[in-house]
């Protein structure tokens, strides 16, 4: 029982230091933890059995506006439907990268400073990647403080019966 409860605080203590280990290399985290893990609930299919009007109208959308097959159109869609965010996080990235930019970071910034606005942009980011490390810290330091309260709090029970 002590050996599941030491893993589990070790995980959690383990799981936030990943936003510490990318270092501004989005590819490394997709790469380690998003795709190693299944998170996938095929929400896909369960709209089109739920909703399907609005998902009938997607993805005659998706074909009629990218000239998709419907089995192409009903693949974004569903990438989509699973996650949200990596959709528009991959489909930016994709845009950038067909610019000439190496990442999406890269090419935000760089479009914003054709623009004249690549100063705001990097102060934004930069702001944004403070305050990320500050919750990530905080995060970490409560699972720690969290562990050494468990520690010193624990009793073990007592053996029953002796040896």
């Amino acid at each position: 029982m002590m050996n599941k409860q030491i893993l589990i605080v070790l995980g959690c203590l383990l799981a936030p230091a990943a936003a510490f280990l990318a270092s501004g290399n989005t590819n490394f985290v997709q790469k380690a933890f998003i795709s190693t893990t299944s998170t996938s609930l095929n929400i896909g299919p369960l709209q089109k059995l739920t909703n399907k009007k609005e998902y009938e109208a997607t993805v005659n959308n998706l074909m009629k506006t990218k000239g998709y097959t419907r089995e192409q159109a009903e693949k974004e869609y569903n990438q989509f439907l699973e996650n949200p965010n990596n959709y528009a996080l991959e489909k930016g990235e994709a845009y950038y990268k067909s610019l000439g930019y190496k990442t999406l970071m890269e090419g935000v910034i760089g479009e914003a400073e054709k623009e004249g606005k690549g100063d705001e942009v990097k102060q934004r980011i930069e702001e944004f990647q403070k305050q990320s490390k500050l919750k990530g810290l905080a995060t970490i330091s409560f699972f720690i403080i969290l562990a050494f309260w468990f520690k010193i709090t624990y009793v073990p029970d007592p053996v029953v019966g002796g040896m």
